[in-house]
């Protein structure tokens, strides 16, 4: 795809700070994109749409002209790198996020996040010889680089133990964000995400497992649970994610943390077990339906799961002040009312 901006659209950036957010339709990325656009930065997204929506960036075109939409791939590296040439910061979130696909489809999986990144890296280095440089990138690693937890809390010293091809793309993309660092003196951060939820995360092929048991719980059917479902995620609600990301953009110029990895979790494990019945709970509690006798359906585990997560955020509290405030059963209220009023439309 070819892509230059016009000379109106440059003149009208050059005035204000812009973000490129790639991946900036999918679930982390519109919800960042319409916190970023309501506190007056311009955003421009990158996003292919092979896994996310227009729907979920539907309302950021009321703050047209400060947003800008492409349709392209982080795999073109001659659009990512004019893009990039256009913007003040770079947020990096495309992936293929499902680590289920990317054992049915390795090879895709793999490219994206590392080919994909590198393109990215490679466009932030040459805007680094600018005569504005490019002020920082951040990138969305995952907690999937750890593993199944060798000790709990999860720190940052964690040995890296990617248990899927999802996992090993996002594991060596974080390393090769380091190395530009090093190397390069790239103002990079990695935020290491743990297993964030909340509204428009949608229904689409592969699917994390909230909007999978609350759909099914909503069409009336039992959650499905591979394995005994005693495996745990430190599942994190969408606000207090983007609250992580307002602390960094808000106070990187104080930072001493480029070339940087930070967890960003709750450092609570919740089991699948519980998980699937505080759905139940809250379906029932929300739609007056008698749901009692629900129970989960039990299937034979998948390889590739991990087995155990919680994240240790205590470099997140020491350096930014940050403090979840979103907790499981509260978090699955707010995504159950979501999705009853929106994300069903699309399930």
């Amino acid at each position: 795809m070819n892509y230059s901006m016009n000379k109106q659209e440059k003149d009208h950036i050059m005035h204000k700070e812009t973000v490129l957010i790639t991946g900036g339709a999918g679930f982390i990325g519109s919800n960042l994109t319409e916190f970023l656009l309501k506190n007056e930065h311009r955003v421009i997204v990158l996003d292919d749409l092979s896994r996310s929506t227009t729907d979920n960036i539907r309302a950021c075109y009321n703050y047209s002209p400060n947003f800008y939409f492409v349709n392209g791939s982080v795999m073109d590296f001659e659009l990512v790198d004019r893009l990039v040439n256009n913007v003040d910061m770079v947020f990096h979130l495309a992936a293929q996020v499902h680590w289920e696909e990317s054992i049915d489809n390795p090879v895709p999986s793999f490219e994206v996040h590392t080919r994909g990144t590198q393109n990215v890296l490679e466009a932030v280095r040459r805007a680094m010889t600018r005569r504005d440089p490019l002020k920082l990138m951040l990138y969305a690693s995952s907690s999937e680089v750890y593993g199944t937890g060798q000790y709990m809390p999860m720190d940052e010293n964690h040995p890296f133990n990617p248990q899927s091809p999802y996992a090993a793309g996002k594991a060596a993309a974080d390393r090769l964000c380091s190395s530009y660092h090093h190397v390069y003196n790239l103002p990079i951060i990695i935020l290491r995400q743990f297993n964030t939820y909340g509204p428009n995360q949608r229904m689409k092929g592969y699917s994390a497992v909230i909007p999978k048991f609350v759909s099914q719980v909503m069409n009336n059917c039992p959650p499905t649970i591979y394995g005994s479902g005693v495996q745990t995620k430190d599942f994190h609600y969408i606000d207090d994610l983007i609250a992580a990301y307002s602390l960094i953009i808000n106070k990187w110029e104080d930072l001493d943390m480029f070339g940087t990895a930070i967890n960003f979790g709750t450092g609570k494990e919740t089991s699948v077990n519980d998980l699937a019945r505080i759905i139940i709970d809250t379906i029932a509690k929300e739609t007056g339906r008698d749901l009692k006798d629900m129970n989960p359906i039990h299937l034979p585990k998948r390889p590739g799961e991990v087995m155990r997560f919680a994240a240790d955020i205590s470099l997140a509290k020491k350096s930014l002040g940050f403090t979840p405030k979103i907790d499981i059963k509260k978090g699955i209220e707010k995504y159950v009312r979501w999705y009853i009023k929106e994300g069903s439309s699309s399930g």
